[in-house]
């Protein structure tokens, strides 16, 4: 933050999907898990920008169990949960940006008392749904809806959680979109913005005072 102290700032996991020897999707000329640090990277610089405290996941090339990752968000006791990840369909006219949340929550994530599991099902739909508004907004990319679902990085969070689906590896021009860096400046700003606008609306206000 150079001279600017983060006065009781919120804390954001990011996720980088997949890793290691679990490459993830492969198409377009590109690496899910490539693309997908890439990314987590960027988010985290703009979060960072923001005022907002980051705990990455993974910062390299390496493989992490599912759990771990959820293990991670509660160790630090993260404010909110973002994995960023790469789409492919056999149909490949198919494109555009769709983000996941969990209707329901294992009994791990329902141990960790953070905050209420009703609560915490209904803040994870709200930063869903803000994180695809934005990332939509900012890219003009199809806007595919946010969907339930039980995958184990949001299902497991003990914080509200979303995985971002970018786009499709497997559609050429989505494909070629991803390879510029405008583009993914423009996506990770808006996934950014969503999840800042998401703390705000949870009273979790960044307050940054210039250091003495």
């Amino acid at each position: 933050m150079g001279p600017w102290e983060v006065v009781g700032a919120p804390l954001v996991v990011v996720d980088s999907g997949h890793g290691g020897h679990d490459g993830g999707a492969v198409a377009g000329g590109l690496v899910e898990k490539d693309l997908s640090l890439t990314l987590a990277r960027q988010v985290r610089a703009h979060l960072e920008k923001a005022g907002v405290r980051v705990r990455m996941t993974r910062d390299k090339d390496c493989f992490l169990g599912l759990e771990e990752r959820c293990q991670i968000a509660a160790e630090v006791k993260a404010d909110a949960f973002v994995s960023v990840h790469l789409n492919t369909n056999p149909a490949t006219e198919i494109h555009g940006i769709e983000t996941y949340f969990a209707a329901s929550q294992s009994l791990m994530a329902r141990s960790v008392k953070v905050i209420g599991r009703a609560k915490r099902v209904a803040l994870g739909e709200q930063l869903a749904k803000i994180i695809q508004r934005k990332a939509c907004q900012v890219t003009k990319a199809q806007d595919r809806g946010i969907k339930d679902s039980q995958l184990i990085v949001v299902m497991r969070s003990p914080c509200p959680a979303a995985l971002v689906e970018c786009g499709f590896l497997t559609n050429a021009e989505e494909a070629e979109l991803m390879k510029r860096a405008d583009y993914q400046q423009s996506l990770t700003k808006g996934i950014a913005e969503g999840l800042v606008e998401f703390l705000r609306s949870q009273g979790r206000a960044v307050q940054v005072a210039k250091a003495p």
